[in-house]
């Protein structure tokens, strides 16, 4: 297998390829360069022993009709002659390993997801440094990405605990005393590489939204991945091959799904005329604001943008109104402390749903859930944010309603305003959205994800940004959506 013994003994020459384009190099470097060095250092493996989870099998999926949809033919039988070499394969790459691989095996063993969502979360914090020139990484957009590869995960999990448990088949480890495990194997059926399959799963729905300079090290990074896999005695190369064509099935299937979810529809850039209406902010003054059609983007649970639009804003110059405008002013005339100042700096320095994104993150480390059970969380997660950004667009461009450094410029901002309109507030709804999620998901922890829910919200009356009437809309409308997703995820057997 010429790509493992140039990936794990030469180097990852994946990673010099191609031109790397400057302004994108932190994030992926991490991954795909500085791990050589991450790695030397690395703890030997703690990956629990996991249950199994076979019913995972039979799960039910988002794009795939069902779990068997793309099973892949038997694998060669273990005694055969093509098991045999695969075997002689693996035990002349252990005869080679070195410090530096055994780290490097150690970094791919445990949860597969894991780790493409922290790239994911990574590539969209490098493209949100360089809106609104290139917007590969609006609000909306990076909603939307993480709900396409967690989805894409999900289903390539699914899809690979089928075929695991219709061919049961022993890892290389368990099935010859020859080959050495250089991670925890326990006795989950090999083939195929639910390694592989995330990884082909996440980096083509990655490479689709990602700018060039990047795509060669995604595919490298997957490549690493199932290189790993066999050098450690947890996979045959066959294993990982039919874990990297089931998930590039499952890939293609979720690009079809985005490219027709409306969102390379064109905007005609009519903009409303008339008092109190949305205009360019400064300091950069933006005049195409973000993503005017996400609104009408297809969600994955709730029937449509505007299943709950929110009623109108208070009218301007009434009671109502002048509060929230009275309040933000207090704040810019000296109120607001220096850890609200803090806070609010905190949630507006990446797109929101990295911050929940890595919530769960944190979470799932501490329960080390068993792979499936962790990706269907994050799914669920993550499609809660991205209906909840379409829900809170659809309200936005249906009111187009100016902020507040509009209504009154003499208010001063902790960060710049978004390009987009005020109402409603998008960190309370998606927030509200996550949290209740989150949740279901994990009830002990309910008022945690509560209180970060109201902080994401308050920091945006903090920083000047948004109407305290925007961060009451948003979270009433990120419940109605975090409700309507907990209903669909009870009714598919989430417990």
């Amino acid at each position: 297998m010429t790509s493992a013994r140039g990936c794990l003994r030469g180097g990852r020459r994946g990673a010099a390829e191609g031109r790397r384009s400057p302004a994108l190099a932190r994030p992926l470097a991490c991954l795909l360069v500085l791990s050589l060095a991450l790695a030397a250092c690395a703890e030997p493996s703690t990956a629990p022993t996991l249950p199994n989870e076979a019913g995972a099998a039979d799960w039910p999926t988002f794009v795939l009709t069902r779990g068997d949809a793309l099973r892949p033919t038997a694998p060669p039988a273990e005694r055969s002659a093509v098991a045999e070499s695969e075997i002689q394969e693996i035990i002349a790459l252990q005869r080679t390993t070195t410090a530096t691989t055994d780290s490097l095996v150690r970094r791919h063993d445990g949860d597969p997801t894991s780790i493409w969502t922290q790239a994911a979360v990574d590539l969209l914090g490098v493209y949100w440094t360089i809106l609104p020139d290139v917007r590969n990484a609006t609000p909306a957009r990076s909603a939307r990405l993480m709900a396409l590869l967690h989805v894409a995960m999900h289903d390539a999990v699914v899809a690979s605990w089928d075929a695991k448990f219709a061919y049961r088949r022993r890892a290389p480890a368990r099935g010859d005393g020859r080959v050495r495990a250089l991670v925890p194997v326990g006795d989950l059926p090999s083939y195929p590489s639910e390694h592989a399959a995330v990884a082909a799963a996440a980096s083509a729905v990655l490479v689709a939204s990602a700018l060039p300079g990047d795509t060669a090290r995604l595919r490298a990074l997957m490549r690493e991945v199932g290189d790993a896999r066999i050098v450690a005695g947890a996979a045959y190369p066959s294993d990982v091959q039919a874990g990297y064509a089931l998930g590039d099935g499952v890939a293609r299937r979720v690009l079809a799904h985005a490219a027709s979810d409306g969102a390379d529809q064109e905007w005609d850039r009519a903009f409303p005329t008339g008092p109190n209406v949305w205009l360019p902010t400064p300091p950069r003054r933006v005049a195409i604001p973000f993503d005017a059609l996400a609104g009408r983007w297809r969600p994955w649970v709730i029937s449509s943008g505007d299943a709950f639009r929110p009623p109108p804003y208070p009218a301007p110059g009434s009671f109502a109104f002048q509060v929230s405008l009275d309040e933000l002013r207090r704040l810019a005339a000296g109120g607001v402390t220096v850890a609200q100042m803090d806070r609010a700096r905190y949630w507006a320095t990446e797109a929101p749903t990295a911050r929940w994104d890595l919530f769960v993150e944190e979470e799932l480390q501490r329960r080390r859930w068993s792979v499936p059970r962790s990706v269907r969380a994050r799914a669920w997660v993550s499609i809660a944010m991205f209906d909840a950004f379409v829900a809170c667009w659809d309200a936005k461009y249906h009111y187009w309603l100016a902020r507040p450094v509009t209504v009154d410029p003499a208010l001063r901002t902790v960060f710049a305003t978004p390009p987009f309109p005020s109402y409603p507030s998008g960190h309370s709804t998606i927030s509200s959205a996550a949290a209740g999620v989150l949740a279901a998901l994990f009830p002990d922890r309910a008022a945690h994800y509560d209180t970060l829910a109201v902080e994401a919200s308050n920091s945006r009356v903090w920083g000047g940004v948004h109407y305290r009437f925007d961060i009451d809309a948003g979270e009433v409308l990120g419940r109605e959506v975090g409700e309507a997703v907990v209903a669909r995820m009870r009714a598919t057997g989430v417990r």
